[in-house]
């Protein structure tokens, strides 16, 4: 029988349960750059820079999370399986080198693989495959469905707020581009999620702070850079120069208008002569 992502799961516990993978087909880093239409460069996806570490180092999963839940199709489910467990592995390493928890790390991973597997089982080649005999979370926690624990992890962390901001705002991000969990078959549960978003929203604003609404609060003009025309040329000469452009203007507006006013002066005056 196929779990249903999102499915209510069995395990009581909240904190998520390491298990080790069992063995696992070679990574091959030349899949990275394959053909696949969900993933044509993962490397491309990665955020180096930013304000949460966290989100940075899941960057990766993050984009491809959001492109497999529009895809029509794929040409190598296995292949996307055995990658993603690659990109797992290699967020793992990242989440070590922060010196994160290891709660924490736990929770990232475990979100992450409900995250990635709601999303696959929930497209028309996902559910074809055999994905659901074996998913993310079960290669890494020994779960099937991580859609009710994630939720429970969620609680806990919200807690703490601001020890767990970077998880929390993980949570927001995935939530935002579209994983529903333990939500999906509730009732109303499109609206009980929305509810829970904003109330991350919340939390995260007021921990961060109101973001600066000014664009470049420090930007401060260049300046002169030029030097005007009256340091080279003294005052005395531009205003001739502009003194003799005024009067040959208005010497050639003058002739212009008798010159145009002479054939009718002329018309006028014959007139006058007849009628006399």
């Amino acid at each position: 029988m196929r779990p249903a992502p999102g499915a209510r799961n069995v395990s009581s516990g909240i904190e998520p349960t390491p298990v080790q993978p069992r063995p696992q087909a070679a990574y091959n880093p030349s899949y990275v750059s394959g053909h696949s239409p969900i993933e044509p460069n993962t490397a491309s996806f990665k955020a180096h820079y930013g304000l949460n570490p966290i989100v940075n180092a899941a960057s990766t999963l993050i984009a491809v999370f959001a492109k497999t839940r529009s895809a029509v199709s794929h040409p190598d489910v296995s292949g996307l399986h055995q990658r993603l467990i690659g990109e797992i592995k290699t967020l793992e390493a990242e989440l070590r080198d922060l010196g994160l928890k290891q709660e924490v790390q736990l929770s990232v991973r475990y979100l992450m693989c409900s995250v990635l597997d709601e999303a696959v089982l929930n497209t028309p080649w996902g559910t074809e495959s055999a994905w659901a005999q074996r998913t993310l979370l079960s290669v890494f926690h020994g779960e099937t469905s991580g859609g009710e624990k994630s939720f429970l992890i969620l609680d806990r962390l919200r807690q703490s707020p601001s020890e767990n901001l970077d998880v929390i705002e993980l949570f927001y991000i995935c939530l935002s581009l579209g994983f529903e969990g333990r939500y999906r078959l509730m009732n109303r549960g499109r609206e009980a999620l929305d509810q829970v978003r904003d109330e991350l929203f919340s939390i995260i604003r007021r921990q961060r702070g109101d973001y600066e609404r000014t664009l470049s609060p420090a930007w401060s003009g260049l300046g002169r850079t030029r030097n005007p025309l009256t340091e080279y040329i003294p005052l005395w000469v531009v205003v001739a120069l502009m003194a003799a452009i005024l009067f040959f203007s208005y010497s050639g507006l003058r002739y212009w208008l008798y010159a145009s006013s002479s054939p009718v002066a002329d018309d006028i005056a014959e007139l006058v002569s007849n009628e006399k």
